[in-house]
């Protein structure tokens, strides 16, 4: 009966996505006449990514149902929703908190190998060498990529004010030291205060990751800047990668 069940899922989930390409989202997506509350070409985007998405979590349910690890099923739906979100529309809300999600279910179900932790923490670290380098080349009066860098009032390209050479040295100097916060716990050093240093690094870029509400992370408002588009795009994901760099040493610490 669970085959059964699971080859009916399968089919279904083939269906909902072929005919509903054809006779629901190609005819909607066509049609100039409607609007929601996100620019259109998200819009047709993001209907487009959770129409197909509904049908990988139904053959994922298949696979629960043939005896695949309900752990490791649900982290990587988690996953593969992250993505798609983050590839139709970088500054959705959503993506990640499916990210977070899948890898603590990937985690729960011990599918999480010790290469993939040490390749996240190597990521993590190589983002915080080139992105300290790039605040120390502000400091020392570079302008390379400076005019992304920095938030934006709405509307307008004048950041909202120019940080310091000391606070730019400030920030380089922070992503120095996360980097060792990171090393010695991926290496297990003693003292329970690189754990807790480890762990007040990945409450503060999760926070980052969420943002203010107004300027920077997935719930700003402000969206209409360069610096805006450039937060979805690169610098939210990269203080993610920090993040899961963070976690990943404290698991291999453990």
């Amino acid at each position: 009966m669970s085959i059964a069940a699971a080859l009916l899922l399968s089919l279904v989930g083939l269906a909902h996505s072929v005919l509903g390409e054809l006779v629901v989202l190609r005819p909607l997506l066509a049609a100039p006449g409607w609007r929601v509350g996100i620019p259109r070409r998200y819009a047709n985007r993001l209907l487009r990514g959770a129409w197909h998405l509904t049908s990988v979590a139904w053959w994922a349910l298949a696979g629960v149902l043939i005896g695949w690890p309900a752990p490791v099923v649900v982290g990587a739906v988690c996953l593969v929703s992250a993505a798609v979100i983050f590839a139709v529309v970088p500054g959705h809300l959503a993506w990640p908190f499916f990210a977070a999600a899948g890898v603590l279910a990937l985690a729960s179900g011990g599918a999480v190998p010790a290469w993939a932790l040490w390749g996240a923490t190597a990521l993590a670290l190589a983002a915080a060498v080139v992105a300290a380098g790039f605040h120390v080349a502000w400091a020392a009066g570079s302008t390379a990529g400076v005019a992304d860098a920095l938030p934006q009032r709405a509307g307008t390209r004048r950041p909202l004010r120019e940080p310091s050479t000391v606070a730019v040295l400030a920030v380089a100097a922070a992503l120095v030291s996360y980097g060792l916060v990171v090393v010695a716990n991926a290496l297990g050093a003693d003292g329970a205060w690189w754990r807790w240093l480890g762990v007040a690094a990945l409450v503060v870029l999760l926070a980052r990751v969420v943002g203010d509400g107004r300027y920077v992370g997935v719930l700003k408002r402000v969206r209409d800047t360069r610096f805006a588009r450039a937060d979805d795009r690169y610098w939210t994901p990269v203080v993610g990668l920090l993040a899961a760099g963070a976690g990943a040493a404290l698991a291999l610490g453990a």
